[in-house]
């Protein structure tokens, strides 16, 4: 267990920037069209790019969507065209880019996959889907779930990554901030019927945790669900700074990551949090 002196010393972060443009793109993705969604993410990049964004981030399984039964035609690895596509546009433009997540393919088996790429074009972070929806499109039976924590050093400090339904189970995101994350990106497929509880979600797992949150949703209608965007930009405090419309768009913010120390000193919950309640006795139940 990371003792609290311990937290304090994560949460410093020292010489690291602390004014970043952080821009989500969402837009209506195509389930199975690669080309198409690869296309319209290309030029959105560029019109992130044009408005001097720093940081991007996109939607859950952007390249393909939620077209699972086609997985074996559609599923690439990690350096497949989608993500050397996406690796060349942030070297070109000096972006940081979390490329949302796409259906990995690795030794046959399928992942729901976010990977972090440097201002150079590097990958620098993965994260693969912790917690699969079991409802629906049957997330579960098509994917393996991932088993290691989604965190990556950036300009701006340490990152925490997780992927939309990981949204719904707060221990994941707590621990996230307990090694150190002073901001959570959060690509996502929430549907329009659950509209509310994602922007609940997002405002508590920032205000909870003290850090920023960065939630990219899609838009528009795909395999007959539709889409409600309103990617959000969230403080420390809660508070939502930016949200987007249900439209494909650009969701622009400056943000000052300062703001996560102030938010942590003003009420230090974090420092002060009894760590025995971290482990549950089943029998008590």
């Amino acid at each position: 267990m990371i003792k609290n002196s311990r937290l304090k010393d994560c949460f410093c972060e020292g010489d690291v920037s602390v004014v970043v443009k952080v821009a989500l793109i969402q837009f209506n993705i195509v389930s199975g069209d690669l080309d198409h969604n690869l296309t319209t993410v290309t030029e959105q990049i560029e019109i992130a790019a044009q408005g001097h964004a720093d940081l991007i981030l996109l939607p859950e399984l952007w390249n393909c969507g939620y077209d699972l039964l086609h997985l074996p035609h559609l599923a690439q690895g990690l350096q497949g065209p989608t993500v050397s596509t996406i690796r060349e546009l942030a070297k070109k433009y000096k972006l940081f880019i979390f490329a949302g997540s796409i259906a990995e393919k690795k030794d046959g088996v399928y992942y729901n996959t976010t990977v972090a790429i440097d201002q150079k074009g590097s990958i620098v972070g993965k994260y693969r889907k912790i917690h699969l929806f079991s409802l629906g499109f049957e997330e579960d039976k098509f994917f393996s779930g991932g088993e290691d924590w989604g965190l990556v050093e950036t300009p701006w400090g340490l990152a925490g990554m997780i992927i939309c339904y990981d949204l719904r189970f707060p221990e994941l995101m707590r621990n996230l901030a307990l090694r150190g994350a002073r901001f959570i990106v959060v690509p996502a497929q929430w549907p329009e019927s659950k509209v509310d509880q994602w922007i609940t979600f997002c405002k508590a797992r920032a205000l909870e945790n003290q850090v920023y949150l960065f939630g990219t949703n899609c838009t528009g209608t795909d395999l007959e669900i539709p889409y409600p965007g309103k990617s959000l930009i969230v403080s420390p405090w809660g508070d939502v700074i930016k949200e987007g419309t249900s439209n494909q768009e650009v969701v622009l913010a400056d943000i000052d990551m300062d703001e996560v120390d102030k938010a942590r000193e003003a009420l230090p919950a974090l420092f002060e949090r009894r760590s025995i309640l971290d482990e549950i006795d089943n029998s008590q139940f």
